[in-house]
């Protein structure tokens, strides 16, 4: 087989090889994925989409990191937020919320859907008067909605808001968010405040696409994509 023979094969291979190699290079990378989870006890079910980070085909989250989510739920309906990740999950506080250049949102905690039965106290006792009663069991929700807030894992809005949120999401490029006391408000400036979005290893903290897949989840997810 002649040299000129053998280069003009190598040539015609390269030819094939590269455009299909730059068509994979080009391709992008595809930003949110879903999860299920069902209760073996209750029977409890939900169907998440978020935007996990990720090496090739495998999916993770981080101790410490925060991830978004817009969730199905099988008693509080839709919700969207933001969860932390990892194996043990740490408490996310206020989160502030934008997607473009839309006005910001403020998320928060106390403010999570709460599950019917799910106080941490006891019933109280009755004093016999009405109005004190009534105070007591006031003061009691109100402590327990705090407590609630400051150990929750997840910072969620639901009902109306949520689905403003969602169609905010829907008619959108990009979603950033943080934990609203990453960063002060006044005094020595953070470099936390620039800690939004998506962080990847070799761009660090980008703003996370609302690209196909986040559509193509909402559908597995049963999720509507219009107001009802």
């Amino acid at each position: 087989m002649s040299v000129v023979f053998r280069l003009a094969v190598l040539a015609a291979l390269a030819a094939m090889i590269l455009p299909v190699a730059a068509d994979a290079k080009k391709k992008p990378r595809e930003v949110w994925s879903v999860s299920r989870t069902s209760d073996p006890i209750t029977g409890d079910s939900s169907c998440v989409v978020t935007a996990y980070d990720s090496v090739g085909r495998l999916k993770y989250s981080r101790f410490g990191f925060l991830y978004p989510v817009v969730e199905n739920n099988s008693k509080l309906g839709l919700l969207v937020g933001v969860s932390s990740g990892g194996t043990y999950r740490v408490p996310t506080g206020d989160i502030l919320w934008r997607v473009d250049q839309n006005p910001h949102r403020t998320l928060r905690a106390v403010d999570n859907p709460a599950l019917a039965g799910s106080s941490m106290f006891g019933p109280s006792l009755k004093t016999g008067d009405a109005e004190t009663d009534k105070k007591v069991e006031e003061a009691m929700a109100s402590t327990g909605n705090i407590v609630a807030s400051m150990t929750a894992t997840s910072t969620v809005a639901s009902g109306d808001f949520a689905r403003e949120m969602l169609d905010e999401m829907l008619g959108g490029q990009a979603l950033i968010y943080r934990q609203a006391q990453a960063a002060p408000a006044y005094g020595l400036p953070s470099g936390a405040a620039n800690r939004v979005g998506q962080y990847t290893t070799d761009e660090g903290h980008v703003p996370i696409k609302l690209d196909e897949s986040f559509r193509r989840g909402l559908a597995e997810c049963g999720i509507t994509t219009a107001a009802s």
